[in-house]
């Protein structure tokens, strides 16, 4: 993939000079926005596969619980009666059946079988990808200054640009600064993680987990008080 688009939006938003090369750089950002298009017209009709199976399911489990309570009122009574008995019988074999064959989700091998396809024919980034934008990020921080916060809120110079990160993307940006041995920004980017945590009370991130890259990063900047605070 084209190594100017992941710094491409950024250099736009800072007004940076860029070379003819930023349309290639364009066309290439338009192409994941179509993979991204693609991938939520598959999750929505999985999804609503997945409601459909999952209505009739619990529809199943109506009709067992019903049948069920009658029968445990008294169960002398209740098997006394040869069509209860067929019922029950039918109930755990060809009923049962049916309900085993719906909990097998045949929808997943079917969207799995289209996102195989999807890899072939569309654009998809690389994890080489990822660590190149959430650099290019980083190193536009550093050259114009910008606070770790206030990237975090979309803005950029003063002016809001995009939508706020999440603490998950903020942890990804903690992770790819780990992996790079950056851990001056490793430390910035777990903090802003941890108080986007506290404030999202969400599951797109883990408190302890942000807290170890934290305790090691620091650690490493040589601030051992530091770095035990965060074990504790």
């Amino acid at each position: 993939m084209h190594p100017l688009w992941v710094a491409l939006p950024l250099c736009l938003a800072l007004c940076i000079p860029l070379q003819a090369e930023i349309y290639t750089a364009l066309s290439e950002l338009e192409e994941l926005l179509e993979t991204e298009s693609v991938l939520l017209r598959t999750l929505h009709q999985y999804i609503s596969d997945q409601e459909h199976r999952i209505l009739l399911l619990k529809k199943h489990a109506e009709d067992y619980e019903k049948e069920h309570s009658i029968a445990s009122r008294d169960v002398t009574n209740y098997l006394s009666n040869p069509i209860n008995d067929y019922l029950l019988v039918k109930r755990l074999t060809s009923d049962w059946h049916k309900t085993e064959k719906l909990m097998q989700d045949p929808h997943y091998e079917t969207a799995m079988r289209n996102l195989t396809q999807y890899r072939e024919l569309l654009k998809f980034p690389t994890d080489e990808d990822l660590t190149g934008a959430a650099t290019a990020l980083i190193r536009l921080q550093d050259t114009y200054k910008l606070d770790t916060a206030s990237v975090a809120r979309g803005e950029l110079n003063g002016i809001q640009y995009s939508t706020q990160l999440s603490a998950g993307d903020c942890f990804e940006l903690g992770r790819q600064s780990y992996n790079g041995q950056d851990f001056y920004h490793t430390e910035l980017w777990m903090n802003e993680a941890l108080t986007r945590h506290e404030q999202e009370r969400s599951n797109s991130t883990v408190r302890w987990e942000i807290l170890e890259y934290l305790a090691y990063s620091t650690f490493m900047q040589g601030n051992l008080k530091k770095s035990i605070r965060f074990n504790y």
